[in-house]
């Protein structure tokens, strides 16, 4: 008898952790560095934690009782948790905890919830004997955290299928708020029937509140799992649209490419062919001691020699077809684009490299070509797109006048614009795709002598035993 309360007294903590770490984890998608050691660690410290609530909450006859330091107990728990998630998750401090806050007071709700459907079921059966009460207590916490376990895997199923990434803060805000007013409609309809103690007598009721608190209890988790999967197919759908519109930039980058290629395949092809009568040319020139002229005609030959160049030799073929569009783009602003260096070290996908190419050399047209720079010097309207290698680490790096100084909050840039919510979405964009490779991307604004300069880098980490 004594073992069953014990093992009552210490399923809630036991789970508590765990429990914790993968809904922040794998429902919320705000993923552990190292998922296998916190799990590990959070098993850990509810054991032990368990443990230490039995130990200072018996009372004389040696019986576990709720008391101040089984709250002692649950918020160091808790503390230890957050600590976890401070240590061993890559996020924002704040948004840490943000999140620890609003899972942790979700989590209490839950919790909440199915403690009293466990009390719902518990008054309803026929109990004759105290070992009896003590095992169908049991049964029933175990069951009604298998239920709550079950809810958070089948979430987590959903958003794995459709949106793998984490919740955004003002959705975790919205599922919070709609978990704690379905508590608070479970609350009045019950107030009438508390204790003079705080609790609930589910004794009291007849078998139709009864079923109108357990319906209660089912649409509030219904409507979350359908919040969470109407959340989850909004993303993907984004998604397959965003994916859509990048396929497109790249189909259409390379088709610009290739018709550059073949045109300047056949510029290339009849200069070969008028070489002989252009080297007649220059000999008769040169006979003549005609050299101004000699000048003017090799000047010539040389234009047509630049405008059959491809724009961009990178190595690979996806970031040649885009800098090759965007540079024609470019020109068509009156904006020079350089490039410099090869690509190397890293592999990216066609669709990542036109993210993250694409929207860099977008953002800088954009600026440089700013009414207010139209009679800058065009020696410095111009962007400059560099590559560059090193043992570790691999460089893109994207640098081009603006017109004014541009304020950078969080990684990102604060607009003055009428569509401030659309503009900026190419950074994020970027983002995005910088982090499918653990890379990172960083942007500056500095004064410079013909005004402001803008700089995007971005970093990777190159892999051991990559190809040079």
């Amino acid at each position: 008898m004594r073992a069953l309360i014990y093992c009552l007294f210490m399923l809630p903590i036991l789970v508590n952790a765990p429990m914790e770490v993968y809904f922040i984890d794998s429902v919320l998608k705000y993923k552990f560095k190292n998922r296998k050691l916190a799990y590990i660690i959070a098993a850990v410290i509810s054991v032990v934690a368990s443990v230490v609530a039995v130990v200072t909450c018996l009372d004389e006859d040696g019986k576990p009782r709720f008391t101040l330091n089984y709250d002692i107990v649950t918020m160091i728990l808790a503390l230890s948790v957050l600590v976890l998630m401070l240590a061993n998750m890559k996020e924002k401090w704040w948004k840490k905890l943000i999140v620890f806050f609003l899972s942790d007071i979700m989590l209490q709700s839950f919790y909440e919830i199915f403690t009293a459907s466990r009390e719902i079921i518990y008054m309803s059966l026929p109990i004759e004997t105290r070992v009896q009460k003590a095992v169908i207590l049991l049964l029933l916490d175990i069951l009604m955290t298998l239920l709550e376990i079950g809810i958070f895997v089948l979430i987590d199923k959903i958003r794995s299928k459709h949106d793998d990434t984490p919740l955004p803060i003002r959705y975790l805000l919205a599922f919070s708020f709609i978990v704690e007013l379905f508590e608070a409609v479970f609350v009045i309809q019950t107030s009438e029937y508390s204790t003079e103690y705080g609790a609930m007598d589910f004794s009291r009721l007849d078998p139709t509140q009864k079923t109108m608190l357990v319906f209660t209890l089912l649409a509030g988790l219904l409507a979350v799992i359908i919040l969470f999967y109407v959340r989850a197919t909004k993303k993907e759908r984004d998604t397959l649209r965003e994916l859509n519109s990048v396929n497109e930039e790249l189909v259409a980058s390379q088709t610009r490419y290739y018709e550059a290629t073949v045109k300047a395949d056949s510029e290339i092809r009849a200069i070969r062919h008028d070489m002989k009568n252009n080297i007649q040319v220059l000999k008769i020139l040169l006979g003549n001691k005609e050299y101004e002229q000699m000048g003017e005609y090799l000047s010539e030959m040389t234009e047509k020699l630049q405008s059959t160049e491809i724009s961009a030799h990178t190595g690979d073929v996806i970031a040649d077809a885009i800098i090759s569009a965007k540079r024609t783009e470019a020109e068509e602003h009156g904006i020079t684009l350089t490039t410099s260096g090869v690509i190397s070290g890293i592999s990216i996908t066609p669709q990542d490299m036109c993210k993250m190419l694409a929207n860099l050399l977008d953002n800088a047209i954009e600026a440089t070509s700013d009414e207010r720079l139209r009679d800058l010097d065009p020696a410095y309207r111009k962007i400059v797109l560099e590559l560059k290698k090193t043992d570790k680490f691999f460089l893109i790096s994207v640098t081009n006048p603006c017109a004014e100084k541009v304020k950078i909050v969080d990684g990102m840039v604060k607009t003055s614009k009428e569509d401030s919510r659309n503009h900026g979405f190419g950074l994020k964009n970027i983002r995005s795709a910088v982090e499918n490779y653990n890379g990172e991307l960083t942007i500056s604004c500095e004064e410079r002598p013909y005004g402001y300069e803008f700089r995007s880098d971005i970093v990777f980490l190159i892999p051991r035993n990559s190809p040079s």
